[in-house]
């Protein structure tokens, strides 16, 4: 049977739309000549106020004569690149970090016989829940399990995002791992699908409960100290004051792996300083948004809470979060760290969305660790006693003004009246307030009482453990495997998840 592609399968938005219909429609076809064998990709375009209009690319077959169409083409399969596998002596290698890329480097090595044992400094993600919880009621830190640190990473406090698409055959290893462990059909084709963080903190749970019973071990509160290195191998790890001498040692760290960045450093492994983004949450009544991106009109009773995803030269907007909240997600005494985050039914009031812009040398210096200490430096800018965020409205800090009392936020713990434009270098601030000014072109009013919490510092890994591009090992230890976000070759949850696999799914048990 011959499959097609169809793109650009395009029709104003309704509740009550038949895609069989739309399909003949566009082809000209009778609909009972057309099978639907796979929605690739839903999307839905808001580039005109009033007029929302669904994009949709399919996998079709026909029982009668394919009819002509620039936007039909014959459905050709990529090769899968084909990649020396690696030999594991031990089925036993050690995983540091139990966020997406530990995760599923794991699933990926549990289906080629593997039983992985998994580390984390942080808790199960039960006990962390309880920890972050007391974090946001009381400002007490816990540095080793927060939003942070622990299982399931950083994402089991986001608005679980799924958006990284693409040919690599990794990224659909993910998806179809994520439907096996109950995400929601429609995971595999909305351009912008969603978990929210009780549905990321569900399939955790699943996960784990599957690792588990492949023989998997999983050791919470296990923090790697010390590596040693002889002839380019890893040698011994030290965790938790113990010595072992695994046959594979795989870091999956996250962003926030300071303290082990650095003893890596000590240790030889190759590090690199690699660009990030920083700036703030801005904060809006989700009506607004609804009426800014979509119009006025029902659209949000059948096209859910709006979001958006705006760029300007000088910046952009991040991880936005529709009916959410802005959440303290600090990993240090003394510092703040804002994020968002929201559940899957994205049903608050508030909107909230990180707007950054990128940073590199030119603003932090040339040294391995002055992207890091630049996140340092604002983090503790805006520390107060309990963790309390800095807050200004856009308008006082667009117009370089002090507000007279804190606006309203949806940060926990609280917050405090600041002028944002004394925490970030003077260029940064330039630079935000210009990407507002954009941002108020293409939605008008976008900045009108929004509220900007301070800072959002840990986009991204402000460090790249630098590895061999075929082999995937660090350079020159050839038993040590950086992947994921906080090795610096991952931006979310699934492209963690599929950089993780991609080294699982290679590791295979021999000598």
């Amino acid at each position: 049977m011959k499959i097609y592609t169809l793109r650009n399968l395009r029709f104003p938005a309704r509740p009550d739309f038949s895609l069989a219909a739309e399909t003949s429609r566009k082809l000209g076809l009778p609909a009972s000549a057309i099978q639907i064998q796979r929605i690739v990709r839903k999307a839905l375009d808001t580039r005109r106020r009033g007029q929302p209009v669904y994009d949709f690319t399919l996998q079709l077959s026909f029982s009668a004569e394919v009819p002509p169409s620039k936007d039909l083409t014959p459905f050709e399969p990529l090769p899968e690149a084909i990649h020396a596998p690696i030999p594991a002596t031990d089925l036993h290698p050690f995983i540091i970090g139990m966020g997406p890329a530990g995760l599923f480097c794991a699933l990926a090595m549990v289906a080629n016989g593997l039983q992985p044992w998994l580390f984390d400094r942080g808790d199960a993600l039960d006990k962390r829940a309880e920890k972050v919880t007391e974090f946001w009621r009381r400002g007490s830190l816990d540095k080793d399990s927060n939003v942070q640190c622990g299982e399931g990473g950083a994402g089991a406090w986001s608005d679980g995002k799924l958006t990284s698409r693409g040919s690599d055959p990794a990224l659909q290893q993910v998806f179809d791992q994520l439907l096996r462990f109950g995400a929601p059909p429609e995971t595999a084709f909305e351009a912008l699908p969603h978990l929210g963080s009780d549905g990321i903190r569900a399939l955790v749970h699943k996960l784990r409960t599957h690792l588990l019973e492949q023989g998997c071990r999983f050791f919470y509160r296990h923090s790697l100290e010390d590596l040693e290195v002889r002839a380019g191998k890893v040698s011994r790890v030290q965790i938790n004051s113990s010595w072992h001498s695994p046959q594979m040692v795989v870091l999956a760290l996250g962003n926030a792996a300071r303290e082990t960045w650095r003893q890596l450093k000590h240790r030889g492994v190759e590090l690199e300083p690699k660009p990030f983004a920083l700036g703030f949450r801005i904060e809006q009544a989700q009506d607004r948004i609804n009426t800014l991106v979509y119009g006025e009109g029902p659209w949000p009773e059948f096209l859910g809470p709006a979001s958006y995803r705006l760029t300007a030269k000088t910046g952009f907007t991040f991880c936005m979060c529709p009916g959410g909240q802005v959440i303290a997600a600090a990993s240090e005494q003394g510092g703040v760290v804002t994020n968002g985050m929201s559940f899957a039914a994205r049903a608050g009031r508030w909107a909230n969305s990180a707007v950054v812009t990128p940073v590199n040398s030119d603003d932090y210096g040339d040294g391995l660790w002055s992207g890091v200490e630049l996140q340092r430096q604002l983090e503790k800018l805006s520390f107060r006693e309990a963790f309390l965020a800095p807050v200004q409205s856009a308008r006082a800090f667009m117009g370089g003004e002090a507000d007279t009392e804190a606006p309203g936020s949806t940060y926990l713990p609280g917050v405090f009246p600041a002028d944002l434009n004394a925490i970030f270098p003077p260029q940064i601030s330039s630079r935000l307030r210009s990407a507002l000014i954009r941002f108020d072109q293409v939605l008008p009013g976008f900045s009108q009482n929004a509220v900007l919490t301070a800072p959002e510092t840990r986009t991204s890994s402000p460090i790249r453990i630098l590895r061999d591009k075929e082999k995937l090992n660090c350079a020159g230890i050839y038993n040590l495997y950086p992947v994921g976000e906080g090795s610096g070759y991952a931006g979310g949850i699934v492209s963690s998840a599929a950089d993780g696999w991609r080294l699982g799914q290679r590791v295979r048990p021999g000598n």
